[in-house]
């Protein structure tokens, strides 16, 4: 894990080998099992966390009660409630682990900490909050801009392997349709 986490974070700047380990030396282990919640809705969220394989799934309960996913994060990354985390409210949303997946944490206090502290290992925390924005933003254009069956063609070109485990209702509700409308929009691709 250690060497996943040092590839993605030289691919989005370098760290000298004293500021990866830094930062590093600062993150324990955890495990989640798959359907577990990673962060469950209004449970304040104070730490980020890195996976190498896996995915999962942002979803809230509706006011009737149903589940509604709101996104799917897929590995590798880097994965928080960021609103909970920068602002110190209870999260909004559940983040639920949909297959066993390992993961390594950082505590905010430990993170800010290195920032103050290092100014390349902020600029990775400031370059990682720009991907998670820029990632959210062009979810938002699709979701406002693009038919339910061209989502659900980039999510298939993007994340071949992911898609075909993820469970229909998850899709469907990601999507806003049906899953008989899902199923009708799989038949004709």
């Amino acid at each position: 894990m250690e060497e996943a986490l040092r590839n993605y974070i030289s691919a989005i700047t370098p760290l000298s080998d004293s500021e990866f380990l830094s930062f590093f030396s600062k993150m324990r282990s955890k495990s989640l099992f798959k359907k577990e919640l990673l962060v469950r809705e209004g449970d304040f969220c104070n730490k980020i966390y890195f996976y190498q394989e896996g995915y999962f799934r942002f979803y809230y309960v509706d006011q009737a009660g149903r589940e509604i996913t709101s996104d799917f994060l897929f590995a590798p990354g880097f994965i928080s409630s960021y609103t909970s985390f920068l602002t110190e409210k209870r999260s909004k949303i559940n983040v639920q682990a949909m297959n066993d997946i390992e993961l390594l944490e950082i505590d905010k206090r430990d993170l800010f900490d290195l920032y103050s502290g290092n100014h390349n290992i902020e600029r990775v925390g400031r370059l990682m909050a720009e991907q998670v924005l820029l990632a959210h933003e062009e979810h938002l254009f699709l979701v406002l801009n693009q038919p339910a069956e061209m989502r659900y063609k980039i999510l298939l070109e993007c994340y071949p392997k992911y898609v075909r485990e993820i469970p229909l209702q998850y899709i469907a509700s990601f999507l806003g349709i049906t899953q008989e409308t899902l199923s009708r929009i799989r038949r004709t691709i």
